[in-house]
């Protein structure tokens, strides 16, 4: 009898311990559910409330973002607010910080049917420059002037198919770079664009500086001229780059190494290892692709072509062109096709 009742406290002490242990799990799981549930309010909580960090927003009305994306080093958006016309006499997009400084930016906006849109997307590579940003927080709010120079500041909630953070990496500078949470906030019934810049001393594995795309390899070999192959040229140009950049300090992929098998060919450069994957899957703020054209009809001389995407700055294709023909002792191409500028040939595809 005794046995069984020193058994008994026995197995009543371990249920009561092991009651403690799934009471602590539980509690741990529900922290965990709470801060995942949370996490998108971490930026616009950390310093403040929204109400103190946005006091100078309308909260009558939200402007609603209809697209927002990060083309190389730049942030841009278009969208639209419900407004009365007489309330509009000129409208920017800005950044702005917590101490209330803003960063203007060119914005071009247009009013029809009780509906202002507005965009600054008039070149995808201007727009805000994220590599200049303080380590601060920043809110993307729309800034409305009147006609009687009363300004009035909207917030901004997504309206668009997109709902994951965007993460942006600055350049490696002095092997440091800034990382930017660009996301949508929100809290007390209010939405917010906001941008959480940090510091961090190394790029994720997956994350470049640069990519370098030496066209063609493997079984495509490109243009031919006698022996001279293009996949061979230019992946020593690619090579001889890459090296350089490093040397600054860079990160830098390139796409190919040489070591391409002869089953490497036009039809797989989508595949995982394939060369428009990587690129892509690169987070790289600069894509350079290296190509060598041909033609069948005989020219005097050749010349140098840069290709650049539609809607765009051009100053720094100009910048390429130019110091590709003073170095390498070249011309400008004198083809006219796509012809967008007069030292350099943008082709908008």
């Amino acid at each position: 009898m005794k046995k069984n009742t020193k058994r008994y406290r026995k197995t009543k002490k371990a249920k009561s311990k092991n009651r403690k242990y799934i009471f602590l799990f539980i509690i741990l799981i529900i922290l965990l559910i709470y801060l995942v549930l949370n996490q998108n309010k971490t930026i616009l909580t950390s310093a403040a409330s929204i109400d103190d960090i946005l006091s100078v927003i309308n909260k009558n009305s939200l402007a609603k973002v209809s697209k927002y994306i990060v083309y190389g080093t730049h942030l841009n958006l278009e969208g639209s607010l419900e407004i009365a016309e007489d309330e509009v006499s000129d409208v920017t997009v800005v950044a702005r910080k917590e101490n209330e400084e803003e960063i203007e930016i060119n914005t071009t906006y247009e009013y029809e049917n009780g509906k202002l849109s507005f965009s600054t997307l008039k070149n995808i590579n201007e727009g805000l420059d994220l590599e200049t940003l303080d380590i601060s927080n920043y809110y993307i709010l729309l800034k409305i002037t009147n006609n009687e120079k009363d300004i009035k500041y909207y917030s901004m909630a997504n309206n668009t198919e997109y709902v994951k953070p965007i993460e942006y990496y600055t350049l490696t500078r002095n092997n440091s770079n800034n990382k930017i949470d660009i996301s949508f906030l929100t809290q007390d019934n209010l939405s917010a664009l906001a941008l959480n810049v940090s510091k961090v001393h190394k790029l994720p594995e997956e994350t470049y500086d640069v990519v370098i795309d030496p066209g063609h390899g493997g079984s495509d070999s490109g243009a031919i001229s006698g022996k001279e192959q293009e996949a061979d040229i230019v992946l020593e140009c690619g090579l001889k780059l890459k090296k350089e950049l490093e040397n600054l300090g860079l990160k830098v992929l390139i796409t190919r190494d040489g070591k391409e098998t002869e089953e490497y060919d036009i039809y797989n450069i989508y595949d995982e290892d394939g060369r428009v994957t990587l690129a892509n899957k690169s987070k790289a703020k600069v894509l350079v692709s290296l190509h060598m054209n041909s033609n069948e009809s005989d020219f005097v001389d050749g010349g140098v072509e840069v290709y650049a995407a539609p809607h765009l700055d051009l100053s720094l294709a100009k910048l390429f062109a130019d110091n590709i023909v003073e170095n390498a002792n070249t011309t400008y191409s004198k083809m006219k096709t796509f012809k967008e500028e007069e030292r350099c040939i943008c082709k908008n595809n």
